[in-house]
C-alpha cells in the first residue's frame, strides 16, 4: 500500500531503509521524544526492523519526499487488531529543517485515512512524552487526551510518564467530511 499527498509518498519500509534509520535514530534531535535508547547499535535497529515485520499487528512505513522519493521519515503502526484499533507508535519527520512545513501534517493525515478508510479501524491512538512539540499537530488534527500512562517508557534507564491520546471513527468523519464531500464533488 503507497499513500500519497501533495508532498510526499508514504511507502512500506523495505530492508535497505534500515542503512536510513539507523544514523536517524542516533540523532538526538529525532530520539528526544522517543523511547529509542542513546547510543543503540545497528544490530537494535536491525532487530527492532525485524521484530515489527514480522509482527502481524505491526506496519512500517518510509515517509519519502516527492518527486524524487529521497527518505525524510518513518512511521510505524502498533497493536493493530483487525476492525478495531491500532497505535501509532513512532512517526518522526528525521531532518529538523524540514519540520514545520507541513509535511508532519501530511503523513498524520495520510496515516489517519490509511487506518479509518482502508483498515476501517475504530480506533486510533498515540502518546508522547510531556512536551513534545507534536501534541499541538495531534490537538489540531482532532486527538482527544485520554489520561497520563505514569512511568509508562523507560529511556536510557529513566521511567517517563506519556500521554495518552485517541481519536474515535466517527470524530474522524465527523471532522473530515466536507473534505470528503469535496472530493466527492470532484469526482463528478
Amino acid at each position: 500500500m503507497i499513500l500519497e499527498t501533495k508532498d510526499l509518498i508514504i511507502r512500506p519500509s523495505r530492508w535497505e531503509d534500515i542503512e536510513i534509520f539507523y544514523p536517524w535514530e542516533l540523532e538526538p534531535a529525532v530520539t528526544k521524544f522517543f523511547s529509542i535508547r542513546d547510543g543503540q547499535t545497528m544490530e537494535d535497529v536491525i532487530k527492532k526492523y525485524i521484530a515489527d515485520d514480522t509482527d502481524p499487528k505491526a506496519m512500517q512505513f518510509t515517509i519519502c519526499m516527492k518527486p524524487d522519493e529521497r527518505p525524510i521519515g518513518r512511521i510505524v503502526l502498533a497493536d493493530i487488531e483487525e476492525g478495531w484499533k491500532a497505535e501509532l507508535w513512532r512517526i518522526y519527520i528525521a531532518d529538523p529543517a524540514l519540520r514545520g512545513k507541513g509535511l508532519g501534517k501530511q503523513s498524520m493525515l495520510a496515516m489517519m485515512s490509511y487506518c479509518f478508510d482502508v483498515l476501517g479501524l475504530q480506533r486510533l491512538y498515540l502518546d508522547h512524552y510531556t512536551g513534545n512539540p507534536a501534541s499541538g499537530l495531534y490537538l489540531s488534527l482532532g486527538f482527544q487526551y485520554e489520561g497520563v500512562l505514569r512511568q509508562n517508557c523507560r529511556k536510557n534507564g529513566i521511567l517517563y510518564d506519556v500521554h495518552l491520546m485517541s481519536m474515535l471513527k466517527d470524530e474522524y468523519y465527523e471532522r473530515y467530511q466536507d473534505w470528503y464531500e469535496s472530493e466527492d464533488e470532484a469526482d463528478e
